[in-house]
């Protein structure tokens, strides 16, 4: 089988699932990274059993009607000439459900520790059983005329939890790791001979290095990610946010070249460093899921030496996050990723408007780039001397520095592109949007820090933002953080990292309670190698020289006293609302998007911005 190009997107799920079928979404979502050149795509994961889906919007690849689902998206697929392959997964132990649960199998009765999840071992003749179950499935594959088969040995899933001699006790045959692994291929190669198949193994695993030669006679390629979904620690390398590095599966390639055409996926998001490792022979092809969720084109656009028009990822995890949520696949940068049927392109408008946005936040810029894309004439009036708003202000610390860089670099592209006029250093007023003379006004203005906080007498106090934007306090630091976004984190670790001796209290039941999970225990894992000292359960009650008393959230009357020398607030934010109240007071027309709403996150502002300029602008 020949792709027409090195560029894959890998198996990740969508939510684009109804009754554990594909949707017409679903079609339109592969579709359009077809339409863009991708050389394959890999479907999100499909279960081979009932006991094998890891969530309720898992596929089944063991229905029958699964195969007409198959087929709209092949139609969808394989006439751009992207060809189209599907991964057979059970996730064994790890399981996502809410109760009451599913009962729950492994290789053996060892309890998983990211999801507490507490199973049974598979007796033998079920084991057997789930061998049929994947020739099955392959036999429905080929039935809807895929091009592929891949098999998922990754990231802790069933076919690990049996070739890992740390979770496989077993005293049958298949207490032999590579047993129940080379069945599974076997019978999927017997019941779909002519389909391409592959393996998938986690690079950092092992187990996987050990078992790769004795499964490598028995597949056509093997692909290669990062991660393992059992524990807290590793989980966040299926899909690392920076500041996790770019491109860490190259240094793992080595031990799995058999022999065989080798994909490598993990964080591969810039073309020219893709093309690199390939010149490099680290790999033969490369999965850039993440880069091709933000940007379907991105093939066809480096393809036709338009590499600078790529908009990048910017690592912000949107999409993952969606997938933990149970809701459909979204990308921040990208409103389109997932509503391909709903929200069209906007095609140039036949009485172009005059359209003003104020603010060059990400609301801001994203207004802009859909109006200017739509024909229209644009302004944006920032105050300050740079575009990027908060994502400016959060990219003074490590763990945001890679989003706000790339997020800034996309925008200056769009806008430059389009020859959108940005006029810096210019408070918006009133009196000036009436000289302007708008046709529709958007008003993007953002928000501000929240800092209400008890007297704390002489102790000098900072807000978390007045420090990102270079404030310093002195002697011990007392980061107070309400929990709700990752503001705490990140001022906690640029103290942290300048020398600081950091303590940061959380009030809420654990540090960085509302920030996505795989960030989340990064952050954690930084801090602590950083020596924060993290106190959760715990807000401000009063202080005096030298000492901050804190009362529990649980037992308000239980205090703690902490030695600190300054005290640095970050209690959340409220919304920058002057100029849209006084427009609203003198009755001038406009709308808003973005935290001057109410303070939310990145992919709230962008898709609001986007929106908010379509109301009168034709789609096609």
């Amino acid at each position: 089988m020949t792709l027409p190009c090195r560029i894959v997107s890998t198996s990740h799920q969508t939510g684009l699932v109804a009754d554990h079928l594909p949707t017409e979404d679903f079609v339109a979502y592969q579709g359009a990274r077809a339409a863009g050149g991708a050389g394959l795509i890999v479907m999100e994961a499909v279960a081979v059993a009932p006991s094998g889906l890891l969530t309720a919007h898992t596929l089944a690849g063991y229905f029958d009607s699964t195969v007409a689902g198959y087929r709209r998206v092949a139609a969808a697929v394989q006439p751009r000439g992207t060809k189209l392959f599907v991964q057979l997964f059970h996730g064994g132990r790890e399981v996502i459900a809410a109760a009451p649960r599913p009962e729950v199998i492994s290789a053996a009765a060892r309890p998983s520790q990211r999801f507490q999840t507490e199973p049974r071992a598979l007796r033998t003749e079920e084991v057997d059983e789930l061998v049929a179950s994947y020739g099955r499935c392959a036999e429905l594959a080929a039935e809807a005329g895929l091009d592929g088969i891949e098999v998922t040995g990754a990231h802790g899933y069933l076919l690990e939890q049996f070739f890992n001699p740390e979770w496989n006790d077993r005293e049958d045959r298949y207490g032999d790791p590579a047993a129940f692994a080379t069945e599974v291929l076997g019978a999927v190669r017997a019941a779909a001979p002519g389909l391409a198949l592959g393996i998938r193994l986690s690079a950092d695993s092992a187990a996987a290095r050990e078992i790769a030669p004795r499964l490598a006679p028995l597949v056509d390629y093997v692909h290669l990610a990062i991660g393992n979904s059992a524990t807290f620690a590793a989980s966040p390398g299926i899909a690392p946010p920076p500041p996790a590095p770019r491109n860490a599966v190259a240094e793992l390639t080595d031990p799995f070249k058999l022999g065989l055409p080798l994909l490598a996926t993990t964080r591969i998001v810039e073309p020219a460093e893709a093309d690199a490792l390939i010149a490099a022979g680290v790999a033969d092809a490369v999965g850039m899921t993440r880069a091709l969720i933000t940007d379907p084109e991105l093939p066809r656009k480096v393809r036709g030496g338009r590499e600078d028009e790529v908009v990048r990822c910017i690592g912000c995890n949107a999409c993952i996050a969606h997938y933990h949520a149970g809701t459909p696949i979204r990308c921040a940068q990208n409103p389109r990723a997932g509503r391909e049927r709903e929200l069209s392109r906007p095609r140039l408008a036949g009485a172009p408007r005059r359209v003003v946005v104020v603010g060059a936040g990400p609301a801001g810029l994203a207004a802009a780039a859909e109006a200017s894309a739509a024909g229209d004439e644009v302004i944006v009036l920032e105050r300050a001397g740079r575009i990027g708003g908060q994502s400016r202000l959060f990219g003074a610390a490590p763990g945001h520095g890679e989003t706000a860089a790339a997020l800034a670099a996309n925008y200056e592209m769009l806008l430059g592109r389009d020859k959108v006029e940005v006029r810096l250093g210019t408070e918006a007023d009133p009196a000036l949007l009436a000289e302007l003379r708008p046709d529709l006004v958007v008003l993007a203005t953002g928000a501000r820090p929240y800092a209400e906080a008890p007297d704390l007498g002489a102790l000098p106090v900072l807000t978390a933002w007045e420090v990102l934007a270079g404030a310093r306090p002195a002697g011990r630091v007392l980061v107070a953080d309400w929990g709700g976004d990752p503001t705490g984190f990140d001022t906690a670790e640029l103290l942290a990292a300048e020398g600081a001796h950091v303590t940061l209290l959380t009030a809420a039941p654990m540090p960085g309670y509302s920030v996505h999970q795989y960030a989340r225990h990064q952050y954690l894992a930084r801090l602590e190698r950083a020596g924060v000292t993290i106190l959760s359960g715990l807000e401000l009650d009063s202080a005096s020289s030298g000492e901050v008393r804190c009362r529990s959230i649980f037992a308000p009357e239980r205090l703690t006293p902490l030695a600190a020398d300054a005290v640095v607030l970050a209690l959340g934010r409220v919304p920058a609302d002057d100029l849209p109240r006084a427009l609203s007071t003198a009755g001038f027309p406009f709308t808003t998007a973005g935290d001057c709403r109410s303070p939310r996150g990145l992919e709230e502002a962008i898709l609001e911005g986007t929106l908010a300029v379509r109301a009168a602008v034709p789609s096609q």
